[in-house]
């Protein structure tokens, strides 16, 4: 069905399934936040907007009915699969679901959804929830066989990462695009299926590249002429969000940086069993060319020299092994999550960006609701075109009409240019007082799409930090039991060559460095830091310190960062 639908479809498709089936009853209305328009359409879709369109008074972008406190919702990109052959093959991703909400027609599902399905319902769910952050999808570039094992697998991790975070999301499991996502069997209203050919492939690609460039184009021609730009936008922007932002630009570089230094580490550590294994090699030869060649020059007198290399190259030999395991892990578990925090810092920036493009809407709507409103009065004051003959009197007031979704951005862009360099006949004062009402009317739906979107992100970016935080941390613990994990075989193994080897005193742990808090929070941070590292812990271990410290703040060992 169509993703689109009216509540009212909605409501007499469910009532009519449950009739037949004897379902649950029916669900009611949706809450008022969820209902509110905050965006229109992405360009690209004009011609499906204009379609969908909702009659004025009606929510543009219906949401399935609220469903119950604590339903369940669980989603799953479980297995691809290869559909078609030769050109017309493609990969497809079975999705199982798991759910008792009552707008779905059963409780379990399974269907098949393409990549640019996926796509699709990110598109819809970003331009349907500005300000919420979402989770991206993975690299749509293919550098090896589309059907390649190993891509396949890595894309549907990254797939079903994406599906299980938008279901656990309380907004965005309400949404009537993911209900259709998860249900219809055939998908022909997904994806690349309900666009025109025109809109598929590098053709689509292309022509939604340069429809946003013309977006782009005509929201800067309306702000300079209206006089909005950024010295407006910092005054009226709330500085502590101003200060959040500064501080994400600031963690999306580190971060770039952190995933760089992780490749080095994978691949040293990688590197480092391979020397290894290498040098255990060398280390055996050479232990059985000393024994050959010390019996042919000393003969009964040689001694056991040729027998302690190639105990060292055992030893060394060993250790190739666990060097392979903890680069691997360290891969999964350290430089994969420091990828995800990256790329979910970069779709922040989606909302960022949707946050600053609807206050300079709405410094622009303001500035023309202004224009328009000094235009009309001063035509009343003037006293043309009055009406009864009566010069100055106002005339009878007439119902703005209702903002157009369906405006192309050519026509948009030659309203502007027109008002801006004239070219246009000298409006009435009745055509100037439907200007101002029209103009009234986007400056409030322009400020209630801004305050709306204000809301959202006060508790996504905190929601933003929290799930940042659970990564980071995460991934620096793993790390840390990699490093202890492989430095204890490498005891181990030299420990069977030199006995006694491996008993040394613990390193002290690094510095913190110093930072204006206060006492108590920083004698915490120091302790756990202290601990975690090892430098003064009983147990003497780098990670049962961690969990020392976690046993003693009531907490994970992972909970090395403050808040």
């Amino acid at each position: 069905g169509d993703p689109h639908r009216n509540m009212s479809d909605v409501e007499a498709e469910t009532a009519a399934e449950v009739e037949q089936e004897a379902g649950p009853s029916s669900p009611t209305a949706p809450p008022a936040y969820e209902s509110i328009v905050l965006s229109d359409p992405e360009p690209a879709r004009v011609s499906e907007v204009e379609n969908n369109a909702a009659a004025p008074g009606e929510d543009a972008y219906p949401s399935p009915p609220a469903q119950p406190p604590g339903a369940r919702l669980v989603a799953r990109v479980t297995e691809p699969v290869k559909i078609g052959d030769g050109m017309t093959a493609h990969a497809a991703y079975v999705v199982a679901v798991d759910t008792d909400m009552p707008v779905f027609r059963l409780p379990k599902l399974s269907v098949q959804r393409r990549f640019s399905d996926f796509t699709w319902l990110r598109d819809k769910l970003r331009a349907t929830f500005p300000g919420i952050i979402l989770y991206p999808l993975p690299d749509k570039v293919v550098t090896t066989s589309p059907f390649n094992s190993e891509f396949l697998e890595h894309r549907r991790a990254g797939l079903d990462l994406f599906l299980r975070k938008t279901c656990e999301h309380p907004a965005l499991r309400e949404s009537i695009d993911l209900v259709a996502f998860l249900q219809d069997e055939h998908g022909a209203s997904l994806g690349s299926a309900a666009s025109p050919w025109y809109q598929r492939g590098a053709a689509g690609t292309a022509l939604a590249a340069a429809d946003s460039w013309w977006q782009q184009i005509t929201t800067a021609t309306e702000s300079f002429v209206a006089g909005a730009g950024t010295e407006s936008l910092l005054m009226e922007e709330d500085p502590k969000y101003l200060e959040a932002t500064e501080y994400l630009l600031l963690l999306e570089e580190r971060l770039r940086r952190a995933v760089r230094s992780s490749d080095d580490v994978v691949g040293a550590v990688n590197a480092g069993g391979i020397i290894v294994e290498s040098f255990a090699e060398n280390a055996r030869v050479l232990g059985d060319c000393e024994e050959k060649g010390a019996k042919v020059l000393l003969g009964d007198a040689a001694g056991g020299l040729g027998q302690a290399f190639r105990q060292v190259g055992a030893a060394a030999q060993t250790l190739r092994a666990p060097a392979e395991t903890q680069a691997r892990r360290l891969a999964d578990a350290f430089r994969a999550p420091l990828k995800r925090g990256l790329a979910l810092v970069q779709a922040a920036k989606e909302a960022i960006d949707a946050r600053t493009d609807a206050l300079l809407k709405l410094q622009t709507a303001r500035a023309r609701c202004e224009q328009k409103r000094a235009r009309y009065e001063a035509a009343v004051g003037s006293g043309s075109n009055g009406v009864n003959g009566v010069a100055g009197a106002p005339p009878p007031v007439v119902p703005a009409p209702p903002p157009t979704l369906g405006s192309t951005w050519m026509s948009s862009l030659s309203s502007i240019t027109k008002g801006a360099f004239g070219g246009a006949a000298q409006p009435s004062v009745e055509e100037l007082q439907k200007e101002a009402e029209a103009a009234a009317t986007a400056m409030d739906v322009a400020q209630s799409r801004y305050d709306a979107l204000k809301d959202r992100m006060t508790t996504e970016l905190p929601r933003l930090h929290g799930e940042l935080e659970r990564e980071l941390n995460a991934a620096f613990a793993c790390a840390a039991e990699c490093f202890k994990d492989l430095a204890a075989a490498q005891a181990a193994a030299w420990e069977s060559v030199v006995p006694g080897c491996s008993n040394v005193e613990p390193l002290a742990p690094p510095p913190l460095p110093e930072k204006g808090t206060d006492g108590a929070t920083e004698g915490r941070v120091k302790a756990l830091w202290t601990q975690y590292m090892g430098g003064s812990t009983t147990n003497g271990g780098g990670s049962s310190g961690g969990s020392a410290a976690a046993a003693a703040e009531g907490s994970s060992p992972t909970g090395v960062l403050p808040e």
